[in-house]
């Protein structure tokens, strides 16, 4: 979507809050501190990103924030699992291991509302996609949080609030996770993200150094109570109906015959949401169906990064040259490149499908990944550690569960090292 399309979500983080953040600052602060403190065996402050100013939009290539920044204080020294939170299954659909989609939260409205819901799961039509009974199995399974909205590239520019994402799936007893998946954004005022990260802080603390890729959440695999109750305070604290303001579906319809997938979504504008587009086309629902060998047909099919749609088709990349075959992989590399491309500039297949089709396809060709041009590059672990996620083909869950199987793509885990390098620039 345009950034005149997805101004209004920006603008949630209002100027009311960047006003508060501006006047009550030294507040929260204050009291988040003694927070931060319980923390301080594992918090450091990194002075110089303390210091340095934010860098404009056009130098950093993210957004612009456009407000205030609250400052954060000391900041915590998170991992990749202290931002990206696989949460493990549930043994049955009664008991969650943080919270379902029906349960109230802080603003004593729902985690994800009923009718959104239905409207997004295409309840009530003549061929839903979900069924109405899964949002009684609706569970959250991924916790996310990011800094700023990052829907366009580039590390983030600070001012105008964080987001909380959330993945939640339905989950069956006895089978795990259903291949239905919705992905659930809320907005943190700035003038709350301090101590949101104290609390991530906090969290980080509890549950001790986690070094290594991004994988199910050592604390709450361990069974830490603590852990867990503090985990789904921060959920329902910054969760709710008015902090909402985007939600989107990947899902295998119920009725499918064939292996096919369901991309749509809604985001709020002014006071209403309103059908997202599919990038690149005036659509506003995205299908694909597994054909073979990690091979997709997509309608609408956008081929954004060039390259894109002849490396998802197995028989056009199989009688490429060689040459061509290496600028379809840099294709999927930059679609998983969050300093080249956002989820407003590729297609919902893109994300989902990069990881799969990436490997499979290297792995055909004998092309090195490693030699791709155009790939992300950190300091940080860059491992898929999700199961199956860069062999099976069967799925296009980017972060979640496949029954009892994890799932998380190169997109989330390269998600997750721009996060805390914008974590500790800030």
């Amino acid at each position: 979507m345009s950034d005149d399309e997805r101004g209004s979500v920006r603008g949630v983080g209002s100027a009311v809050d960047r006003r508060r953040a501006a006047r009550w600052g030294g507040a929260v602060l204050a009291l988040v501190a003694p927070l931060v403190a319980l923390g301080a065996a594992s918090c450091s402050t990194d002075d110089a990103a303390a210091t340095a100013p934010p860098s404009s939009a056009a130098d950093a290539g993210g957004r612009d924030g456009g407000g205030d920044v609250a400052p954060l204080g000391p900041k915590p020294d998170l991992g990749p699992n202290d931002v990206t939170i696989l949460v493990p299954l549930p043994v049955t659909k009664a008991t969650p291991v943080i919270m379902r989609g029906d349960e109230l939260t802080d603003d004593k409205s729902p985690l994800v509302p009923r009718a959104l819901f239905d409207r997004v799961a295409g309840v009530g039509a003549s061929t839903p996609d979900v069924s109405a009974e899964a949002y009684d199995r609706l569970h959250v399974v991924a916790v996310r949080f990011d800094l700023c909205d990052h829907g366009a590239p580039g590390p983030c520019t600070f001012g105008g609030g964080a987001r909380m994402r959330l993945v939640l799936q339905p989950i069956t007893d006895g089978f795990g996770a259903d291949d239905v998946g919705f992905h659930v954004f809320y907005n943190i005022p700035e003038a709350e993200v301090p101590r949101a990260v104290a609390s991530l802080g906090e969290l980080a603390r509890i549950q001790g150094p986690t070094p290594g890729p991004v994988r199910p959440s050592p604390a709450l695999v361990a069974g830490n109570a603590e852990y867990a109750k503090a985990l789904r305070a921060f959920v329902a604290r910054y969760g709710g109906e008015a902090s909402l303001v985007r939600m989107t579906l990947n899902a295998q319809p119920i009725f499918a015959a064939a292996i096919r997938w369901t991309f749509r979504g809604v985001e709020k504008k002014g006071g209403a949401f309103e059908d997202m587009k599919i990038t690149g086309t005036s659509e506003t629902l995205q299908g694909v169906i597994l054909l073979n060998e990690a091979s997709y047909q997509v309608t609408p099919l956008v081929d954004t990064p060039a390259g894109l749609a002849a490396a998802i088709d197995k028989a056009k990349f199989d009688a490429a040259p060689e040459a061509e075959k290496r600028a379809m992989l840099s294709a999927l590399a930059a679609v998983d490149n969050p300093l080249t491309h956002g989820p407003d500039t590729v297609a919902c297949v893109a994300c989902h499908a990069s990881t799969v089709v990436a490997h499979t396809r290297a792995k055909a060709s004998g092309i090195d990944l490693r030699s791709v041009s155009g790939a992300y590059t950190s300091t940080r672990d860059l491992a898929v550690s999700g199961g199956k996620s860069a062999t099976t083909d069967r799925t296009l869950r980017a972060l979640g569960w496949l029954g009892k199987e994890p799932m998380i793509s190169q997109r989330v885990v390269n998600d997750t090292a721009l996060v805390l390098d914008d974590l500790a620039r800030r």
